[in-house]
């Protein structure tokens, strides 16, 4: 599998990548062929390459780098993305199976019980994990790819709410008002629906110390759909 990886799979992403105009393939290429033997390494910068794709098809230039992981140019704006992912959850398993065996409405995305806390307060806590990651004096959104049901665009406002607390508690300079903005890629919904349907949530955040410009804003909260590469099918 592994030789699949280095050979056919990795060639096959560049390539696809470098057709939308993608900068930064080379350094990029390098780490991908340097965690081929690494699961989780490898298929979280995948999901980079996923959010790139989304950002360059929907109108940005973008460039792949190491921290952050994009770097995103619009008109005479520049503003930089770091991408993390959630993968399926235990829990998501167990609200399957009660589910079927239940005819009637049963709780679901509850993640206390299997991991201590819920949904949102998790993506509080890699987003605050991650401030030196963020680019300073520049804005910065965090991207949140999810294939977990209880990872999804509805909980986005509280995570959001959540971080807005932690931040509006900081000093001025703290590295946590870095932050302008979360965006969710829900690919559970994105298999659901196909081409119909909305699997892309966009929320600012209160307390950024750079502000992006109206225009980049609702030009960012216009994506609706984001398209999975192909090499990801």
């Amino acid at each position: 599998m592994e030789d699949r990886i280095r050979n056919v799979i990795i060639p096959h992403l560049i390539l696809e990548l470098r057709k939308e105009g993608i900068a930064g393939l080379e350094e990029y290429e390098r780490r991908l062929q340097d965690n081929a033997g690494n699961e989780k390494v490898f298929r979280d910068l995948l999901f980079e390459a996923d959010a790139a794709l989304m950002f360059s098809r929907h109108g940005f230039k973008v460039t792949i780098q190491e921290r952050p992981d994009l770097r995103i140019d619009w008109n005479d704006e520049i503003v930089y993305a770091e991408v993390t992912h959630f993968s399926e959850k235990k829990q998501d398993r167990i609200d399957e199976q009660n589910m079927q065996r239940s005819e009637d409405l049963v709780p679901t995305g509850i993640l206390t019980p299997t991991e201590g806390c819920e949904a949102w307060e998790q993506i509080v806590k890699v987003a605050i994990g991650k401030v030196d990651q963020y680019k300073e004096d520049a804005p910065n959104i965090l991207v949140v790819a999810t294939d977990s049901d209880s990872v999804d665009g509805n909980i986005l406002p509280t995570a959001v709410h959540l971080y807005n607390q932690e931040a509006a508690r900081s000093p001025a300079d703290s590295p946590l008002r870095r932050l302008n903005a979360f965006m969710l890629i829900d690919m559970v919904e994105e298999l659901l629906t196909g081409s119909e349907g909305k699997d892309v949530y966009f929320c600012q955040t209160a307390c950024a110390a750079v502000r992006m410009s109206t225009k980049l804003v609702d030009t960012l909260a216009s994506i609706q759909r984001w398209s999975v590469l192909e090499c990801n099918r």
